[in-house]
């Protein structure tokens, strides 16, 4: 089944499932790095909201084997699950009062999403971009959030350090950082660690929260590199690594081009943390 039949048969049992006043509709939608995706809402009669469902990773299951029968129970099964229970009155967003205290920063690639940032405020740092967005709501299985733009700056008449200064405080209490040992790499007896927050959602973001790589090195008693392995965690090796940067990119590239989504992709290079600079180097 080719992914227009796929989305042609998905858009028509979803039309016999649910009312005929419900809206289902598929659109384009820009992501991280330049990257597109197809998102599937269902506006049922009544909300100004709804979930988008990512479809293409669905097709995904389907052409791994899965029955369409079950990729459809899949897809109705995470609508169901993140339907909304009411209304959001727009009004609310409208009011910086009403989300100051949920206004949070990621980490994404500068140059890949040069476009983009024209668009949003930000923060360079390094070969990255420090960027902000609205935590909507958030538990164990799912994030809401909305990319705050330019157009919101000037709606809320505040300039980026206000964004920057309240996200500062808010980010590390919103998404808490985590930081477990993983699997000794094939290449390095040095073990990895992985620095995240606790939902493994924009996690590199880790990186910017006051004083923790400095607290990191102490408890590690070494500096460390950072291999970026995605804008959801990246990866800290001791300095006592046998593995040089050479290596380490390599590695990068290859886990880039073969195992990420193209959104999910942060940098092709390893960083270094120097505890004597108190600074991430490229």
């Amino acid at each position: 089944m080719t992914y227009q039949q796929f989305k042609a048969n998905l858009l028509a049992e979803l039309s016999g499932h649910f009312p005929p006043d419900t809206a289902i509709t598929v659109h384009t939608i820009p992501r991280n790095n330049q990257s597109y995706a197809e998102g599937l809402t269902i506006l049922e009669s009544g909300f100004n909201i709804s979930p988008t469902i990512y479809i293409d990773e669905y097709y995904q299951d389907l052409k791994k084997g899965l029955a369409f029968s079950d990729v459809f129970s899949n897809i109705l099964g995470t609508y169901y699950n993140y339907r909304p229970v009411e209304n959001i009155d727009p009004a609310f967003f409208k009011d910086f009062r009403n989300i100051s205290h949920r206004v949070a920063f990621k980490l994404i690639h500068y140059q890949r999403n040069v476009e983009l940032l024209k668009e949003i405020p930000h923060i360079p740092f390094l070969d990255l971009a420090m960027v902000f967005y609205c935590l909507v709501t958030s538990t164990n299985h799912a994030n809401a959030t909305i990319l705050i733009t330019q157009e919101h700056l000037r709606l809320w008449e505040i300039c980026t350090d206000k964004l920057y200064a309240l996200a500062r405080e808010n980010t590390p209490r919103l998404m808490d950082s985590h930081l477990e040992q993983t699997a000794f790499s094939v290449l390095s007896p040095t073990p990895m660690y992985i620095l995240s927050n606790k939902c493994r959602y924009f996690g590199a973001a880790c990186l910017l929260y006051d004083r923790l790589l400095s607290k990191l090195s102490h408890n590690l008693s070494a500096d460390f590199f950072i291999i970026p392995s995605s804008i959801h965690e990246v990866l800290l090796v001791p300095a006592s690594s046998n593995m040089n940067k050479e290596d380490f990119n390599r590695m990068i590239q290859e886990v880039n081009n073969s195992t990420l989504r193209p959104e999910e992709i942060l940098s092709d290079h390893v960083y270094y943390y120097s505890s004597s600079d108190d600074k991430i180097l490229m």
